[in-house]
C-alpha cells in the first residue's frame, strides 16, 4: 500500500507500507447431497380432469431395471433446464415406488432442496410414457369433472419411467419427499397436510374412550 503526503518546502514525500498476506482455508457449510421419497403411489386415484388415473403395482419395475438408476431429477417437470440431480436407488414396495436421488451443487438444486426441507416443495411426481393401460369407460354420458362417477378410469399397468420432479402441487398427495440430507444432517420435511392416522392407530385411540 502506498501513501503520499506534502512536506515542508513544497516537496512531496512518498511512503510504501508492506502488508503481510496469508492464505488460509475457510470452512464452508456442506450443501444438500441427496433426497428420498415416494415417487409414485400404487392403487390411489388422481383426478386428471378428463379422467381418473391410478398406477398398478410394479408398473415401472421393468423400466427402472433397463434404465439402471440414472434417471434425471427435475423441477416442475421442466426438461428445458438442467436436472438438479439423478436417481441412485429404486425400490418397488407394496405402497408405491420409492427412490433416492443424488443432488448436484448448483444453486437451483440447493434452493430446491432447501425448500423441500422447509416443507415448501415437499412433493414428487413422475414423468412417464404409457406402455400398457386398461380403461374403464363411464356408463353415464354426462361428463362432470366434479363427479368422479362420470369420468372414465384408466389403470396404468406398465409404463416407462422418464424422470422424477420435485413440485409443490402433486397429482397424488402421498407422493412425498420423506427426507433431505446434507453432509452434516438429515432433515425430514415439515408436514404440510393434516396427519391422517392409519386404521390400527385409530382403533388403538378409540379403545381408550370409555
Amino acid at each position: 500500500m502506498r501513501s503520499v503526503q506534502t512536506v515542508r518546502g513544497g516537496g512531496r514525500e512518498g511512503r510504501i507500507f508492506a502488508t503481510a498476506l496469508q492464505l488460509a482455508q475457510v470452512e464452508t457449510t456442506p450443501g444438500f447431497t441427496m433426497l428420498a421419497g415416494r415417487a409414485a403411489p400404487y392403487g390411489e386415484w388422481a383426478n386428471r380432469l378428463w379422467f381418473m388415473e391410478t398406477f398398478d403395482a410394479g408398473l415401472f419395475d421393468k423400466s427402472i431395471k433397463e434404465a439402471a438408476a440414472s434417471l434425471p431429477l427435475l423441477i416442475f417437470h421442466d426438461d428445458l433446464t438442467w436436472p438438479i440431480g439423478s436417481s441412485s436407488e429404486w425400490k418397488s414396495e407394496a405402497d408405491g415406488l420409492h427412490g433416492v436421488w443424488r443432488l448436484d451443487g448448483s444453486i437451483e438444486a440447493q434452493r430446491a432442496a432447501q425448500l423441500a426441507a422447509d416443507g415448501h416443495l415437499p412433493y414428487l411426481s413422475v414423468g412417464y410414457q404409457p406402455v400398457l393401460s386398461r380403461w374403464e369407460m363411464a356408463e353415464d354420458e354426462t361428463w362432470d369433472p366434479a363427479d368422479v362417477s362420470t369420468l372414465d378410469k384408466v389403470h396404468r399397468v406398465e409404463a416407462r419411467l422418464v424422470e422424477t420432479s420435485v413440485l409443490s402441487t402433486p397429482a397424488f398427495a402421498t407422493a412425498e419427499i420423506t427426507l433431505v440430507r446434507s453432509a452434516e444432517s438429515t432433515r425430514r420435511p415439515r408436514r404440510t397436510t393434516p396427519y391422517r392416522p392409519g386404521l390400527a392407530e385409530w382403533q388403538a385411540w378409540r379403545s381408550t374412550i370409555s
